[in-house]
This record gives C-alpha cells, sequence and structure tokens, in this order.
C-alpha cells in the first residue's frame, strides 16, 4: 500500500520537476526542497488527526545476552532487518535490470531515454521504493522507541542526509560505512551528552568533510 502511495505522490508532485528539470543536479536540489515541503504537510496532517501527544508502541523490549553484553531485543531485530534490507536492496540495485536503469537514470537521464529506458516510469517506482523503505524505518522506529509524535521525523531525516554525505554521493557501500560511523557515534554521544548529540554528530561530519570534501567514498 505505502509502494502505491509513494508512486502517486511521484506522479501528482514531483512528475512535473522530472520533466522541467534539464540537468540531474537541478532535478535533486528541487526535489528535495520539494521533499521537506511536503513532510512539514503530512507531520502537520498527521497531527490534526492523531493529535501531536506522544504515543508508544514498543515491541520486544526485552534484553538478552550476546557474547556477555545485554542488548534490547527490539534493538538487535532492527539491526538485522536492516542489514538484511540493505543487502536485498544491494543486490536489486546492482544485478536487475530495473536496478540498472535506476542507476542510469540517476547518473545519465538523457543517455538513458536514449536506450530506451522510460525515466518517468523509474522515477515513479523508485519514489514507490523509498517510501516503502521509510515505512520500513519508521516502523523499526517505532518499535525501539516508547515514545513518539508526529514531528520525530526530521532529526532522523537529517541524520540520513549525514550518512549520505559521508559515505558520499551514490556510494551504496559508503552509505553502509557512513551508517554505521554516524550510528556509532551518536550512541556514544547519546549515552554520555544526550542533550547536544545532534550537535555533535554535525561537527564529526564537518571535520571529516574538511578532511575528505567529497566523502568517504566519493567520486
Amino acid at each position: 500500500m505505502i509502494f502505491i502511495i509513494g508512486i502517486l505522490i511521484q506522479i501528482v508532485i514531483f512528475r512535473k520537476l522530472v520533466r522541467v528539470s534539464k540537468a540531474a543536479e537541478e532535478l535533486e536540489s528541487r526535489s528535495l526542497l520539494a521533499c521537506f515541503g511536503l513532510t512539514f504537510v503530512i507531520q502537520n496532517v498527521v497531527a490534526q488527526i492523531f493529535t501531536s501527544n506522544p504515543i508508544g508502541a514498543s515491541y520486544l523490549n526485552v534484553s538478552i545476552d550476546i557474547l556477555g553484553e545485554r542488548f534490547r531485543l527490539n534493538m538487535v531485530v532492527a539491526a538485522v532487518m536492516s542489514i538484511i534490507i540493505s543487502l536485498v536492496m544491494y543486490l536489486v540495485l546492482r544485478f536487475t535490470r530495473t536496478g540498472l536503469a535506476m542507476r542510469a537514470t540517476v547518473e545519465e537521464p538523457a543517455g538513458a531515454q536514449l536506450v530506451g529506458i522510460n525515466i518517468f516510469k523509474i522515477h515513479a517506482v523508485s519514489f514507490g521504493l523509498g517510501a516503502l523503505l521509510a515505512a520500513l524505518a519508521g516502523s523499526m522506529l517505532v518499535m525501539i522507541y516508547p515514545k513518539i509524535t508526529p514531528y520525530v521525523g526530521p532529526e532522523y531525516t537529517f541524520i540520513a542526509l549525514a550518512v549520505i554525505i559521508l559515505g558520499g554521493m551514490g556510494s551504496f557501500v559508503g552509505s553502509l560505512v557512513g551508517g554505521f560511523i554516524i550510528g556509532y557515534v551518536y550512541y556514544v554521544t547519546l549515552s554520555i551528552f544526550p542533550i547536544i548529540t545532534l550537535a555533535v554528530v554535525y561537527s564529526f561530519l564537518i571535520i571529516l568533510l574538511i578532511i575528505k570534501p567529497k566523502g568517504l567514498f566519493g567520486r
């Protein structure tokens, strides 16, 4: 259902941006701004329907022993699911015709059209897939944290952007490595200085970008 909703959103809102954008960079910037606007719309609609009061739906909130250390089972399940989903996405992008078409559409939209790829269809499928992945991430977030509100999304959106920038734009492996690094920095900072966790994460990102402006695996 979320996949279909994502496709419909792309067709209604973002397809026009694909048509009028002359370069991949232009489409990227316009889509990013549109997504942020859509985020605020969805947040406020959800807040009106379900109120902005924190609600909880934690699941598997018990501790288990792994190699002598105690871990919450829901966090372990979320980590395993994230790794599995990442591997599946890598295989899809690397070894399927649809994945190849997605990569070609991102890197060379004009060339993709010349070889017969329907970039409008690929954009719609990609957006639907992105919406599905976001929904899966949200379900794991709800499972881990006892209280959430409609406004919890932007914090993790900015962390995701930090992961992409750190790993290098367009690098799948870089996103995985960047995710582990940002996650570790976030976890360590949260346990020591919980009030300034995001400030430390972004400071770490700035320092690394000064050293490697294109990210760890950027080209």
